[in-house]
């Protein structure tokens, strides 16, 4: 599979990485899930060439890196390692998780995961989610020691604006940032991906099928569970203009011989300026499928007439 190179750090990733929210996710959250079956699906991604695995310790509250940590023994080294800081767990189940970007919390993290994940150092280490509570300073000076006690390897930012990325550089290497971007979803592509294509950034794209709603699996009166049924995409106008989006992107699919979700991963790893795109599966099967959005090219008709799509769909009410 081909490889991209992860800013200026030395890693190059694949342009499809397995994201293991849903791995590490509660019922309440993704539904069943089976820790075999993911371990399996992590198996089958690296068996199919995928060398990024993106996870975080508030996934699961550590379950997801735990997962991890089991499943690549032994594949240490097939692996680019990318998990994060900076999200506490919630008080409540009804509270946001509380954001700590505060050094002695992020030198504790850094330790914890590094056990869980069964390793003894992190490829890529990201801050979640922007703290306002704690000066950018304290934040790059505690990931900047991590680095040079050989705990982590690259520093990178997720959710994070051009202005706090760039206050981020002003006292340390950034290599690069996560960003929710699908077709639904594009605002990065006004400010964020131009930005980090100038500074030499890499841009991971999560969310790029948006919690499965542009894979054709959904249906207007599709009953809606978990995350999904609290996600505003998934109501009202916003969903059946998502999903009539969908219906006229199976022509291109079809074209092709590929399925909707393929197509769009396809259209996403190949945008300007992403790098990867972290796609989500909690079994092989899923990996499999996603897999084959890979390792294929769509035309320059087929990404005008995506493009069209897309822009009629945005005009929608």
């Amino acid at each position: 599979m081909e490889r991209r190179p992860l800013g200026d750090s030395g890693f190059f990733v694949t342009p499809i990485a397995l994201g293991a929210w849903a791995i590490g996710g509660t019922v309440e959250t993704w539904g069943h899930v089976d820790d075999r079956e993911s371990i399996a699906a992590i198996h089958q991604a690296i068996d199919s060439g995928i060398n990024l695995i993106d996870t975080a310790p508030i996934y699961g509250l550590g379950h997801s890196e735990e997962i991890i940590g089991r499943a690549i023994q032994g594949r240490r080294d097939s692996v680019v390692l990318a998990t994060k800081c900076g999200l506490m767990p919630p008080r409540s189940k009804t509270d946001l998780p509380p954001r700590c970007l505060a050094r002695t919390s992020i030198l504790r993290e850094c330790d914890e995961s590094l056990r869980r994940l069964r390793t003894n150092v992190i490829d890529l280490y990201q801050c979640h989610w922007p703290d306002p509570n704690t000066p950018i300073r304290e934040t790059m000076e505690a990931l900047t020691s991590l680095r040079e006690q050989g705990k982590i390897r690259v520093i990178g930012l997720s959710n994070f604006s051009c202005e706090e990325i760039a206050a981020a550089r002003e006292f340390g290497p950034i290599h690069c940032l996560q960003a929710p971007f699908s077709m639904i979803r594009r605002r990065a592509a006004a400010d964020l991906l131009p930005s980090c294509v100038e500074h030499r950034m890499s841009v991971l794209a999560y969310s790029p099928l948006a919690k499965g709603l542009l894979t054709g699996k959904f249906r207007i009166d599709s009953r809606l569970e978990g995350i999904r049924s609290r996600d505003a995409d998934f109501m009202g106008q916003r969903f059946a203009r998502s999903l009539r989006l969908v219906e006229e992107l199976k022509p291109v699919a079809e074209r092709h011989g590929k399925s909707v979700t393929q197509v769009v991963i396809n259209w996403t790893a190949n945008h300007f300026g992403i790098t990867s795109v972290i796609v989500g599966a909690k079994r092989p099967s899923q990996v499999v499928e996603n897999v084959g959005g890979i390792g294929w090219s769509l035309t320059n008709e087929d990404r005008s007439t995506i493009e069209q799509l897309i822009e009629a769909a945005e005009r929608e009410p």
